[in-house]
């Protein structure tokens, strides 16, 4: 994945997300419903930058 330098992005980390590997906040939901603590991972790279985006929380 490419990401732009100075852009703002939110990965997911619950694996919830329908927009993989970018949040979309399915998190919050899921937290409420089984007391737990997901959050989104901001990264804010200063370069344009590729990346590997991986997460044992994804279903492949």
């Amino acid at each position: 994945m490419k990401l732009s330098k100075n852009m703002k992005y939110s990965f997911c980390t619950c694996g919830l997300s329908e927009t993989l590997p970018i949040c979309d906040h399915s998190h919050r939901e899921y937290n409420l419903i089984n007391n737990t603590n997901y959050k989104s991972l901001k990264i804010t790279p200063d370069s344009d930058v590729n990346v590997d985006v991986k997460s044992s929380t994804w279903k492949s």
